[in-house]
């Protein structure tokens, strides 16, 4: 059974923008989705959210080929976005009324989206705010929401100090 992994809007910009402090963890998880390994959950709101070069801190909007390219990699097949329906936008307020950590509505619609889908965990770059609530947090099927930056499952070559053959990818 694949491992279900939710992603907020930082962890795709840091993929996207190639972030040196990101990008390998976020590029292990997505090769793991590409094998079929992990499934990436997100909302639908991070197709809007996406829009800037950086999530701390000030940053410019992504130019029109980095919109496309936005959008080339919200549409794989690896990822399954999820509406804000009625239910997430009422459990998101709830959730910010709640926890003083979970400040912004972006933070409790990946939040709620997170919960409801009954993921494995959460992966999130936002150390001010959610991964305070790590283990903190009941998803719908009762168990404990793992709030996380993102990490790659260890290949074997990893547990044997060596690296994998020749292109880096999982065979």
């Amino acid at each position: 059974m694949a491992r279900r992994v939710y992603w907020d809007s930082c962890v795709f910009i840091g993929l996207i923008m190639q972030e040196a402090e990101r990008h390998p963890a976020c590029l292990s998880v997505w090769r793991e989705a590409e094998a079929g390994d992990t499934l990436i959950l997100t909302s639908f709101f991070t197709w809007g959210e996406v829009f800037k070069a950086k999530c701390d801190g000030p940053a410019k909007p992504l130019t029109v080929e980095g919109d496309i390219e936005v959008e080339q990699i919200l549409a794989q097949p690896h990822i399954e976005a999820v509406v804000v329906d009625e239910m997430i936008g009422i459990a998101a307020r709830r959730l910010m009324r709640a926890y003083p950590e979970c400040k912004k509505p972006s933070d409790g619609i990946h939040l709620a989206t997170a919960l409801r889908l009954n993921v494995d965990e959460m992966h999130t770059y936002d150390g001010s705010d959610l991964l305070k609530l790590d283990g903190k947090l009941t998803c719908a099927n009762g168990s404990r929401l793992r709030i996380c930056v993102p990490y790659g499952t260890p290949t074997l070559f990893d547990a044997i100090g060596g690296s994998p053959p020749h292109d880096g990818k999982r065979h």
